[in-house]
């Protein structure tokens, strides 16, 4: 709270608060309890913004007239750091809802991209993510870690680095 008081000194929020979400997606209870949880701490009147498609968000999204905040949803291509951030944020990327751009965070990234070793890219990747801990130009609300089940009719059930089962690993129980 004490540095959304700091904020409010610098600019008063003023108006209201609206999350896009698609109703046909089972999106509606997460958005509620968004929306109450800014309401309760923050004192914001905050709501949610059903559309009948996540087509139709998206087309706002995409021609930059959407008016509220909505949802995006990424998942990681390969086993990266760069994979979550340079389609998200690099200046002009196709995935760059925010048409956010910072000089620093692109040299960065391209830094990273062109490292010889995977340590150094690592670290510039990680230099970079340091950037948008700083800028903000998104609000990441959570990452499902893994949904799993139980069975003694299959063995060798194991999860990838970004929590997808491997079903060629998984073999049928004896």
């Amino acid at each position: 709270m004490r540095l959304w008081a700091q904020a409010e000194e610098i600019s008063p929020w003023e108006g209201s608060f609206e999350i896009a979400y698609n109703s046909d997606g089972g999106h509606q209870a997460w958005v509620d309890a968004v929306a109450n949880s800014i309401k309760n701490t923050l004192g914001i009147d905050a709501t949610g913004l059903p559309y009948a498609t996540f087509a139709e968000i998206r087309e706002e999204v995409t021609n930059r007239t959407i008016e509220a905040s909505f949802r995006t949803g990424w998942q990681a291509d390969y086993p990266s750091l760069e994979n979550f951030l340079g389609p998200l944020y690099y200046t002009g990327a196709g995935s760059n809802d925010s048409d956010y751009s910072s000089e620093e965070f692109d040299t960065l990234i391209d830094e990273g991209k062109t490292a010889t070793d995977s340590a150094t890219a690592i670290e510039k990747f990680q230099a970079s993510q340091e950037v948008l801990f700083q800028d903000l130009p998104a609000i990441p609300l959570w990452y499902s870690n893994v949904t799993g089940g139980y069975s003694e009719s299959v063995s060798n059930v194991v999860f990838d680095w970004h929590s997808v089962p491997l079903f060629y690993e998984i073999t049928k129980a004896e």
